[in-house]
């Protein structure tokens, strides 16, 4: 008897519980942080909910604006498309017409639409840019008009991070102040105006830039703070190859990814580099003066495709007193040919990086390439701990390069190789 009269007290006042508005009770600033999760339009929709809730989305500190949220259904889609265009941007002024006056945390625009106009969004930036935001990013994707950012998002002086992907428009601040800056992601942008110089020179503070698909004539980027910095598929927009110089005495890691001015990138003062990964697609007829700004790598992955190796070589073979010295280098992955029919690269590395312990062939049988002497390039490489040879699984040829490798070490001392197909 009274176990069942526990068992039904418990259950009341569980249920009782479970009725209770817990969300109810919660002050303005917590509800306010949790529907900084949501997107801005969902957001707003949520003052449907209760009278408490009515003007709460005006205080939320985050924007997330995507055009794709207001796609047209059924009868509108008839109206035409400019309509999700009129909606998208009357939806926006209402935002910032509503607003509670505040600072704010973040800052997100995706406008992806062919034939729309995204001129609006001028105004849009140039107000957020005025509201200190420490995170901005805008993704505008349209072939209408061109986009202008207002100089007031270049200095906006608690901005943290800033991410630009605007359809190849060009940016030209006529200054940058970015105090706070770590962060700075550009994709799809023309340089123009030395304005990689103003970017880099004018963040003081920055840590870490991407610079993805962007075409540049010539520039200069250097940094005193620097940590890392990626560039992908960039090419230059010019008939010739300008150059373009990475003075960064901080940076501790450089990936560069099928950039077609390549053979024109010089790096200097990288004293601190720790990690480089360079793929190259191309390369100009130039001395590869990439090579020497990057001597004090201690990881390096190089990946050339047969006409950048064919290039890297004849160069090579014109200046052979070029070649630098790695003497800090403990790990080389390099390939991307058949390096059964050619060594030649490979083994300038081993004669000039003294200290290399780790040696990864990346083995590619794809052009028949005159064959180089292996056996004798592999006497180069005797302080070698670690070789790793990777190929693919259809690859013959890639047997011969694992057993030169294979014979070389079990006749002058122990090694760890390991095939990986």
């Amino acid at each position: 008897m009274y176990n069942r009269f526990w068992t039904k007290c418990t259950t009341a006042k569980r249920q009782k519980n479970e009725n209770v508005d817990r969300m109810s009770n919660l002050p303005d600033s917590i509800l306010a942080h949790i529907l900084s999760f949501l997107t801005t339009k969902v957001a707003v929709q949520t003052s449907l909910l209760a009278k408490r809730y009515q003007n709460l989305w005006a205080s939320v500190p985050v924007v997330d604006l995507d055009f794709d949220d207001f796609l047209l259904s059924g009868e509108e889609v008839e109206e035409g498309s400019c309509k999700q265009e009129e909606k998208f941007v009357k939806f926006v002024n209402g935002v910032f017409e509503h607003r509670e006056p505040l600072t704010l945390e973040s800052f997100n625009l995706v406008w992806d639409g062919d034939n729309s106009d995204p001129t609006p969004t001028t105004a849009w930036l140039d107000t957020v840019a005025k509201l200190k935001p420490k995170f901005l990013s805008v993704d505008i994707s349209t072939e209408k008009d061109k986009i202008e950012v207002p100089d007031s998002v270049f200095t906006s002086e608690l901005l943290q991070q800033l991410v630009l992907e605007l359809s190849f428009e060009t940016i030209s601040p006529r200054s940058v102040k970015l105090p706070c800056l770590k962060r700075l992601t550009l994709k799809y942008i023309y340089f123009e105006d030395e304005i990689l110089e103003k970017l880099s020179s004018g963040s003081p503070a920055i840590e870490e830039m991407v610079i993805h698909d962007c075409i540049w004539n010539s520039g200069c980027i250097s940094s005193g703070t620097m940590k890392h910095l990626v560039l992908r598929y960039c090419h230059d927009g010019t008939i010739s190859f300008l150059d373009i110089l990475i003075c960064i005495p901080s940076l501790e890691f450089l990936e560069v990814y099928s950039c077609l001015v390549m053979g024109k990138l010089k790096f200097k003062d990288m004293t601190s580099l720790v990690g480089a990964q360079i793929h190259f697609d191309k390369l100009s007829d130039e001395e590869p003066l990439f090579l020497t700004g990057l001597t004090n790598v201690k990881s390096f992955e190089l990946v050339l495709s047969v006409s950048a190796m064919m290039t890297m070589k004849n160069l090579l073979e014109k200046k052979a007193t070029n070649f630098p010295t790695f003497d800090n280098l403990r790990s080389l992955k390099i390939g991307g040919w058949s390096i059964t029919r050619d060594f030649d690269l490979v083994a300038r590395f081993l004669l000039h990086a003294p200290n290399l312990k780790k040696l990864t062939l990346l083995h590619n049988e794809e052009l028949e390439i005159s064959k180089g002497n292996i056996e004798i390039s592999l006497q180069l490489g005797d302080n070698l701990d670690i070789v790793e040879i990777i190929y693919k699984k259809d690859d013959v040829s890639a047997s011969e390069l694992v057993k030169s490798v294979e014979t070389h070490f079990k006749i002058i001392r122990e090694a760890n190789i390991i095939s990986s197909e």
